[in-house]
């Protein structure tokens, strides 16, 4: 999607503060913002990180709510908001969970439940990520919101420093594909999130190996439930249990991989020059026929169709 700038550069005071409302409805989800700076001010931009969209935010004193009103007008697919501080100050709450945010710190926002901020003088970066896409690095990504990630130490000091290096401005120029450096965002934040002694049920050690497993060795074609078992130490039935007890099977969790590694590759410019059966080989398909199949099966649309 091509960079997205608004700012109230010509306006001030309410008829900003009344536009910036608008644009906020529009170009992220419903909130309820106030502010009580005669002059308001704030310019927004925005751009598309892979399956993620990243937006920077500047803006004069404001109280934002999402309220349970906001959120019964949503009608897209749940999201999370991961937001990194660059100047100013943050108080938020959500949940069980209020602090203030200084800049360097981040917080994962869940736009299903409520919550609310209060922000002085802002600047601010916001990476969207679908709740389904977050689920294939944490079975629980709604465990990880409202908590505070101190981004002067350990992992959360290495997300803050990726969120820190990106602008809108340079994604078109990045040269990586979008999709994977929005991938290493979201193990920095699983990682900055979740301490090992605080790993919830579904999260022990075994479940967490099997994830890993599955996204390193989703292009090999020839990667199935034996290698998987024999790589955990585990017998072929144990990782169907394990699978089983988080409601999918192996074969269904390894598809998905598969498939949405190849929907980014299709709908990122970068990979453009390569045709649809590369895709699928480096995807972890050995027939193309059967790619396009499964593809039309979870997309709703062919690889071709989607990449046009």
């Amino acid at each position: 999607m091509p960079t997205v700038i608004w700012s109230t550069a010509e306006n001030r005071g309410i008829p900003a503060l009344r536009q910036w409302r608008d644009v906020i409805d529009q170009s992220l989800f419903t909130l309820d913002i106030s502010s009580d700076a005669e002059s308001f001010h704030a310019r927004l931009e925005q751009g598309a990180l892979g399956p993620a969209l990243l937006s920077k935010l500047t803006a004069g004193p404001q109280k934002v709510s999402r309220t349970p009103r906001c959120i019964a007008k949503t009608r897209d697919r749940p999201k999370m908001d991961v937001i990194a501080v660059r100047s100013g100050s943050f108080r938020y709450a959500q949940g069980e969970h209020e602090d203030v945010l200084q800049p360097g710190d981040c917080v994962l926002l869940d736009r299903s439940r409520p919550y609310r901020f209060e922000a002085s003088e802002t600047c601010s970066m916001t990476l969207a990520l679908e709740h389904d896409w977050l689920a294939r690095w944490t079975s629980d990504p709604v465990a990880l919101a409202g908590r505070r990630i101190d981004g002067a130490h350990g992992w959360g000091r290495a997300l803050s420093a990726v969120l820190a290096s990106l602008e809108v401005d340079m994604l078109d120029r990045l040269v990586l594909p979008g999709g994977a450096l929005a991938e290493q965002v979201a193990s920095l934040l699983v990682l900055a999130c979740t301490p090992e002694e605080g790993l919830p049920p579904r999260d022990r050690p075994q479940e967490a190996r099997l994830r890993a497993l599955i996204a390193d060795h989703a292009h090999d074609p020839a990667f199935d439930v034996t290698q998987a078992a024999q790589s955990l130490g585990m017998s072929r039935r144990s990782v169907h249990m394990l699978c089983a007890r988080a409601g999918e099977s192996f074969g269904a969790r390894l598809m998905r991989e598969r498939l949405t590694r190849a929907r980014s590759m299709l709908a990122d410019p970068r990979t453009r020059g390569l045709p649809v059966g590369e895709i699928a080989w480096r995807c972890g398909f050995l027939d193309q026929g059967h790619f396009s199949r499964r593809f039309r099966e979870r997309f709703g649309a062919t690889p071709s169709a989607l990449r046009a």
